[in-house]
């Protein structure tokens, strides 16, 4: 499918936006719908800043609302930098080793802090120091959320705070086998704390986007991160990270990307690749989307598990009666008394289906769409711009 006006357009915007040019849009444009896309994409302050940069005049309404959303993104953003600055000081007082990630990075590389959203703060911490950590968690303010298999969760406020215990979960084994903990790329910080060296961290945070597009989808945001961060570091070890990333079967699809940029940001005609590339993303929103989340579930249970599997019943037995570990996250009594496991399992069926029967005709219909067909699609889809399963190390 060809990039459409409406994509080389909102592409434009984010462009003047970053860099500060100036660009023209078609005089078709149409504000509501990209709105809604760039709300999906937790793009809209860009949105905002690139017609600012290029003197686009908007719709009053558009205006209006991109406006006070800009204002309401620049207190968000203030408010949330004092609460990260508290917590990384808290941690830098008591001797905490701590690593930030993703966005808690890579928003001082953005023109304005705003520009990059930030639900939450990723930091990869030290288990071994987790009962200190969350004895200053709780002075701070912050709440205890929930403990997954590769974070713990804490909130306050403007913040969401993901203490990482490992760098990739450990149900990404073909990523997680690269990575392990990650703590063998830290190094000393002036700042306090840990850091990654550029090469690295280039590296992770495109492992990070290249597991989620794959997963179930990445937005516009996810391949901004990687384009802004390139831009501000010019002189990377090329040799290093393309050795690094053959390992992590990655070289093809960073190439990939890399030809993507040149089509949004250097006005390199578009290839079916590229555009394909660009759709993909474009319909993803900022997290992906729950049916190619589905489809990569069924695609990756059907592969691990061999051709001639039922690998719907194995999926549908898994959501029906979740593991233990996802179970005591919603029913805490269970972290307590692990023996309940089969009667709360009881409770949530039937709860589902007297509170929630919108969900289980989602789980029905998504059933349906789990043809071979659809899955043989998806993993073409993931194959044709380099990506791939290691289905030897996926999840059984």
């Amino acid at each position: 499918m060809k990039m459409t006006d409406l994509q080389i357009d909102i592409i434009s915007l984010i462009k003047s936006a970053l860099t500060g040019e100036k660009v023209n849009i078609s005089k078709s444009f149409d504000w509501k719908q990209a709105v809604e896309i760039a709300v999906r994409h937790k793009i809209d302050v860009l949105l905002y800043y690139g017609a600012y940069n290029s003197q686009i005049n908007m719709p009053d309404e558009i205006k209006n609302r991109l406006q006070l959303h800009t204002f309401n993104m620049i207190n968000f953003d203030a408010n949330q930098s004092y609460q990260i600055n508290q917590l990384l000081d808290a941690f830098n007082k008591n001797n905490i080793d701590y690593l930030p990630l993703k966005g808690a990075v890579l928003k001082s590389l953005y023109p304005k802090t705003e520009m990059r959203y930030m639900s939450d703060i990723d930091i990869l911490i030290k288990t071994s120091q987790y009962n200190k950590i969350s004895n200053i968690m709780s002075q701070l303010g912050f709440k205890f959320v929930l403990e997954s298999n590769h974070e713990f969760v804490w909130k306050k406020d403007y913040l969401n705070a993901e203490l990482h215990k490992i760098l990739i979960p450990s149900y990404n084994k073909d990523y997680y086998s690269y990575y392990e903990d990650g703590w063998k790329l830290a190094k000393k910080s002036s700042n306090g704390g840990y850091e990654m060296k550029d090469e690295d961290f280039l590296i992770y945070i495109f492992t990070h986007m290249a597991k989620h597009y794959r997963d179930s989808g990445v937005g516009i945001k996810h391949f901004l991160d990687i384009w802004v961060f390139l831009k501000s570091k010019t002189e990377l070890d090329k040799n290093y990270i393309d050795t690094e990333l053959k390992k992590l079967q990655l070289y093809e699809f960073f190439n990939n990307c890399m030809k993507l940029f040149k089509v949004w940001f250097e006005g390199i005609t578009s290839t079916p690749k590229t555009d394909f590339m660009t759709d993909w993303i474009f319909s993803s929103g900022a997290y992906g989307t729950k049916e190619k989340l589905e489809l990569s579930t069924a695609l990756k249970v059907s592969r691990a598990h061999g051709e001639n599997s039922d690998f719907r019943k194995i999926i549908f037995l898994r959501k029906v009666f979740p593991s233990y570990d996802t179970m005591k996250k919603k029913y805490r009594i269970l972290k307590k008394l692990p023996v309940l496991l089969p009667f709360m399992w009881v409770v949530r069926i039937i709860a589902t289906f007297i509170f929630r029967r919108e969900k289980v005709k989602y789980q029905t219909d998504n059933y349906k769409n789990m043809t071979d067909e659809n899955i043989n699609d998806y993993e073409k889809a993931l194959g044709y711009v380099g990506l791939n399963f290691n289905f030897n190390n996926s999840d059984k």
